[in-house]
């Protein structure tokens, strides 16, 4: 009997790493969500969870169009997921799509990625003090970048900490671009002076010197910029992360859920994934099933009044 036991495991073992993970990524390439999927690509495969990862990248409508696109061909592969991350309840609570997470099976919340305002090395403020100095006596005089649309996600997190200050976020110049990477680029070719992002997007930037971060939305200093203080060092009540994870497809079955649900735990425990996390600047955020679909609606309530509050809602 504990053979054949034995041999069961085996089989559901290597069913599972033969699996074919398709991953749909709501930004073009560079940016966060696209970096959160190819990395937990890459670790799966490393760590034999499954045999390959593939990725798409469907950008447009704030995230509405890789959304349909994956509920119209999720059926087209064996294992598809799609990442997200809190844009989703942003552009939900908007209205400015018609889909939320309740059209999707939520499987997994893998990372934080807490906000970051960051200049390019050789121009724009030094600190953060000084840019509100700056601000106070023209809001118009800096401009800032972000990977979202105005009223998502990055330009949210630029209200929030403005706001803290006292200072009028509709004032200020606001440029968006198509993921991360395209904000980084707009930075580093002085298109914007300063960008407002994920700090796992300017890690590679900061180590490269091309960019200097100002100031970071975490509860405490984060060890990839540790010389970058907080705004609560700062002397402003403002912390802020934003969550990313993968959803399947509605009506997923409760196998499905469960293989993936393993592999992910698996996956968090790994030696692989923890390099990642620092690596990237990421803090770990565990959260699957049943508590993730918990944990969305606690944030959906939480923006919700946030987003009244700034105007960005009804």
């Amino acid at each position: 009997m504990a053979v054949l036991v034995r041999l069961a495991l085996c089989l559901i073992a290597v069913a599972s790493a033969a699996e074919r993970l398709h991953m749909v990524i709501p930004a073009g390439p560079g940016g966060g969500l696209d970096g959160i999927a190819r990395e937990v690509g890459r670790a799966l495969m490393e760590l034999g969870l499954v045999e390959q990862a593939s990725y798409e990248n469907v950008s447009g409508g704030g995230g509405g169009r890789a959304m349909a696109h994956f509920l119209e061909n999720a059926a087209r592969f064996d294992s598809p997921l799609l990442v997200n991350s809190t844009p989703l309840l942003v552009r939900s609570l908007q209205g400015l799509f018609p889909y939320s997470f309740r059209d999707l099976t939520p499987v997994g919340a893998l990372v934080a990625d807490p906000g970051v305002f960051v200049a390019r090395a050789d121009h724009g403020p030094s600190h953060w003090p000084a840019l509100l100095a700056q601000l106070r006596q023209n809001p118009r005089s800096i401009t800032f970048g972000g990977g979202s649309v105005r009223g998502s996600l990055d330009h949210i997190v630029l209200a929030l900490a403005l706001d803290a200050a006292g200072i009028d976020a509709k004032q200020v110049r606001y440029l968006p671009y198509d993921g991360g990477g395209k904000a980084m680029l707009a930075l580093l070719g002085g298109e914007v002076d300063v960008l407002s992002t994920g700090l796992g997007e300017t890690v590679a930037a900061i180590d490269a010197g091309q960019a200097r971060p100002l100031a970071v939305t975490a509860a405490q200093r984060v060890a990839a910029i540790a010389e970058t203080p907080t705004f609560a060092e700062l002397g402003f009540e403002l912390v802020f992360a934003n969550w990313r994870g993968v959803f399947g497809p509605p009506e997923m079955s409760a196998d499905d859920i469960s293989s993936h649900v393993e592999r992910l735990r698996t996956l968090r425990e790994s030696a692989a994934w923890q390099a990642v996390l620092q690596r990237r600047g990421w803090e770990p955020l565990a959260a699957d099933g049943a508590a993730f679909t918990t944990f969305l609606e606690d944030q959906e309530a939480q923006l919700a009044q946030t987003l009244r509050k700034l105007g960005f809602a009804r």
